[in-house]
């Protein structure tokens, strides 16, 4: 068991969190923190020049496969990364190779105890996972909590919950604060104008950024950096001018359409964040990652069973989302592009079905007793939810809805989801990396850095002592 005396702690940081990381390392209580980066010049670890240096024997001799990958897992490590699945099979299979070697190579010298970092999004942070847990060490995924002002703790996308119920007063205050109609998640910010000039802002702000990227990768010599290939336009997931059109597909007269449908069948799609990283992580289905398919798929099927379909893009997705997917969906029947300014709490609370991954709003939708289909994710409680869990069951959805129960006692369901977020969340301030300055270190860093090794710490001897259970049953 591990006391706040002694162990380490492996950090990996991403772009502008190197210092945010080391001062919550510094803080965590565990003898040793290292934090380990793959961009150049940053970390107490930097794995370029290995990734570098193993990259190019691997690509020159088509080696698919290693003692620190096997094939199968250089294909799933490839599927799930939004930035590999573009890169050809030859040059995906040696940057996942080069990049276990670093790391490898970084495990040995420092031996830590617990990995932490940002939630796996691509395939450095998923190779750094899996190399970990073959050697028995965890990887821990701190994000933001559903729950505001808190923070939590996941495992390729399984929350971290302690046992015991929370407080009855504080599962009661976040059912009505999550529960009440203006409610919006605290990463998403009030944005409008959603105009085509604004489109043309950040279309050409994000290919300029694109642009400087390569330049700077041509001159640092790492053109296969993920932070330079990430901005790229080859990648198929990026925008073109013409995708600007999209405001052009806006129906603002989408309430008089909805009248000719009864509320049940009334469905909202909830667009996320594309290319959703953390769909590519938290399913088991492979088949599921293929998301613009899947939605259209989805689509068809209800459109085909007589519902009436509400498409809501995500906010922060303006100047980013491609005018294909919008105009898949527009060519089935009663399909409704909603308006962005919209918010997406005033369209479900028109609707009587839900269907959203793994977004906010499929949390929001079982809170208010709508029938809500996403995949098995962090807020997810057996029973309350319509679990998608293979592409085999997209054309069954429909069924699937009406063979849901509806909801008889809201109060409970409210309460089973709050109590499992407040099993798993700390109060701390998660966002304290947006502006951090490590000469005056904010003060809800330092306290989340105490908070999130006090939690490492207690999820760490728990696992120790599953461990043992284990032993004792064989």
């Amino acid at each position: 068991m591990i006391n706040n005396a002694s162990g380490t702690v492996l950090i990996y940081s991403i772009h502008r969190t190197e210092h945010w990381f080391r001062h919550l390392g510094q803080n965590m209580g565990f003898a040793q923190s290292h934090v380990v980066s793959c961009l150049p010049g940053e970390g107490d670890y930097n794995v370029v020049a290995d990734f570098k240096r193993h990259q190019t024997a691997f690509y020159s001799n088509d080696i698919r496969k290693s003692e620190l990958l096997s094939a199968d897992e250089v294909r799933e490590i490839t599927a799930r990364c939004r930035v590999l699945r573009f890169m050809g099979a030859r040059r995906a299979a040696a940057m996942a190779l080069a990049m276990a070697e670093a790391f490898n190579s970084v495990l040995d010298q420092t031996r830590p105890d617990v990995i932490v970092s940002f939630p796996i999004d691509r395939y450095v942070s998923d190779v750094l996972a899996i190399l970990g847990e073959k050697r028995g060490i965890s990887f821990y995924e701190l994000t933001v909590s559903a729950l505001p002002g808190m923070s939590m703790l996941m495992k390729k996308g399984v929350l971290c919950t302690h046992e015991g119920m929370p407080d009855p007063e504080r599962i009661t205050r976040f059912v009505n604060e999550l529960a009440a109609p203006l409610f919006k998640p605290s990463y998403v910010q009030g944005v409008a104008n959603f105009t085509q000039f604004r489109f043309l802002k950040v279309f050409a702000y994000f290919r300029l950024r694109g642009f400087v990227f390569w330049l700077i990768s041509l001159w640092k010599g790492d053109r296969l950096n993920l932070h330079y290939l990430d901005a790229q336009k080859f990648l198929g997931h990026k925008p073109s001018l013409s995708d600007r059109n999209v405001t052009k597909l806006v129906d603002y007269q989408w309430r008089e359409k909805l009248d000719a449908f009864d509320r049940s069948k009334r469905v909202l799609f909830g667009l996320q964040l594309f290319p959703e990283a953390s769909i590519d992580y938290w399913i088991h289905d492979l088949e599921l990652i293929e998301h613009e398919d899947l939605l259209v798929e989805a689509a068809e099927a209800f459109s085909k069973d007589g519902y009436c379909i509400l498409v809501k893009d995500h906010p922060l997705q303006f100047g980013f989302r491609q005018l294909g997917l919008i105009r898949r969906l527009l060519s089935l029947p009663n399909v409704v592009f909603v308006p962005y300014e919209v918010s997406g709490m005033e369209v479900l609370s028109l609707c009587g079905v839900n269907f959203t991954c793994t977004g906010t709003l499929g949390l929001q939708a079982a809170m208010a007793g709508i029938k809500s289909i996403t995949t098995r994710n962090y807020y997810t409680t057996e029973g309350d939810f319509i679990l998608l869990e293979s592409r085999a069951d997209v054309p069954r959805l429909p069924q699937m809805v009406k063979d849901f129960p509806e909801v008889d006692d809201i109060e409970a369901r409210q309460r089973r989801i709050i109590a499992k977020q407040l099993q798993s969340s700390f109060e701390s301030d998660f966002f304290s990396f947006q502006g951090f300055d490590p000469q005056k270190p904010a003060l809800g860093a330092t306290e989340l850095g105490r908070l999130l090794g006090d939690e490492l710490r207690q999820f760490m001897a728990a696992e120790h002592q599953h461990g043992l259970k284990q032993l004792d049953a064989v």
